[in-house]
């Protein structure tokens, strides 16, 4: 059984009272990255280097060179969630997954911080109302209705980008195409091994 961390000191929590491994989520992560504010980069090596448990990096993934990246800072290796909706087989409507791959790694915000519930969803009209909610002061109460979970199954299924909150993270700045998942894992395992394959090079 794994536990998702964002922090060292969950991470060793995780590992005293009996979890197998963690995943270490970084700020860059879309969903619900904790209020720390730790980056991959400096995350999962800080985890790696503390525990005798398993680390698999959440944040920032989608190509061979992140997941390279990762297994160099100590990962066992990586977990993904927003480069696996841009797939042929991902069940969410072809819009969003078009979407994503238009958007860039400065279009997704952090949001509901203000409600101690901080979350990284796409910008879009939504997230933008919900953010002026925060800034004039509104309750969770009335920010309640625009995160509904009803609201976000139509979006996704629906394919309307500004309808809710659509929770993916910066890695979305990698995903330049729609493939099917096993023309993906593929692509991205010949990558990390060439990427990893280079930087013995430039050491040796």
């Amino acid at each position: 059984m794994f536990h998702k961390v964002g922090s060292l000191r969950h991470a060793l929590h995780a590992e005293k009272v009996g979890y197998d491994g963690v995943y270490a989520a970084g700020i860059e992560e879309g969903g619900h990255p904790l209020d720390d504010d730790v980056t991959t980069m400096v995350l999962t090596p800080r985890i790696a280097e503390s525990v005798n448990i398993p680390v698999v990096t959440v944040g920032g993934i989608a190509d061979g060179r992140s997941l390279a990246a990762a297994l160099t800072l100590g990962a066992s290796g990586v977990m993904m969630g927003s480069r696996f909706i841009a797939t042929k087989e991902c069940v969410c409507h072809d819009n969003i997954k078009e979407e994503l791959v238009k958007r860039k790694e400065i279009d997704t915000i952090i949001f509901c911080k203000s409600f101690g519930l901080q979350g990284r969803a796409l910008k879009n009209k939504v997230v933008s109302d919900i953010l002026d909610l925060e800034k004039s002061g509104g309750s969770f109460e009335d920010v309640y209705p625009l995160l509904a979970g009803e609201r976000m199954k139509d979006a996704w299924e629906g394919g309307d980008v500004d309808k809710a909150a659509l929770m993916v993270g910066q890695s979305i700045g990698f995903i330049n195409d729609i493939p099917t998942c096993q023309e993906l894992l593929e692509t991205m395992n010949r990558e990390a091994e060439e990427r990893l394959k280079q930087s013995h090079g430039l050491i040796a």
